[in-house]
């Protein structure tokens, strides 16, 4: 049986135009091709390609990382001996009568002879939430000579809390020449509560 077309083709005379029509269909093809299996494919590998360079990123920090861990470990040990260094310097509010006791025998030590310690009530500020620290100004009353207040000073200065003098006042005694009344205003901190 032999079928019929309705428009009549002659396949020798029109060679030249069926190759160009076969090639046009084969271009279609070609790039329907690519673009609906092939491009997907592709932008779907540059993504994998871009994540495992990402892991791999990753896991060469954590080598590394896992590598430093002892030097970590040793840092963590030094970072936690400032800390406690730093507590014992800026005490808690709890400790007031303990750093009160604690300048009362540095002052002893001096051999100064102690009238009296009183911590200074301030004015009330606004409260700042971000504070971490109070300034606490403690006055020292005290008979002492010359060199028993320098020595005082010095166990002052290098004490191992944080203290500063930000006043002194030194007026002459009339009961002993070499003996003086000194006042001292201490400035001291207190690390606040929950910080």
């Amino acid at each position: 049986m032999m079928i019929k077309l309705p428009i009549a083709i002659d396949f020798k005379k029109n060679i030249k135009q069926i190759f160009m029509f076969g090639a046009a269909v084969a271009l279609v093809i070609l790039a329907l091709y690519l673009n609906f299996l092939v491009k997907p494919q592709i932008m779907n590998l540059l993504s994998i390609t871009a994540k495992i360079h990402s892991i791999d990123m990753d896991l060469k920090n954590a080598m590394s990382d896992i590598a430093k861990i002892d030097k970590f470990k040793e840092e963590i040990e030094k970072s936690r001996g400032k800390i406690d260094s730093y507590e014992k310097m800026l005490p808690v509010e709890q400790e007031i009568p303990t750093l009160l006791q604690y300048l009362s025998n540095m002052a002893k030590s001096s051999k100064i002879k102690i009238l009296g310690i009183t911590p200074v009530m301030q004015k009330e500020e606004k409260p700042d939430p971000n504070r971490i620290y109070q300034e606490i100004p403690i006055l020292i009353s005290f008979k002492s000579g010359y060199y028993e207040l320098v020595e005082f000073l010095k166990k002052l200065e290098n004490s191992d809390r944080f203290m500063k003098v930000a006043d002194i006042s030194i007026r002459g005694s009339t009961g002993a020449s070499n003996k003086h009344d000194v006042e001292l205003l201490v400035l001291t901190y207190i690390l606040l509560k929950g910080k």
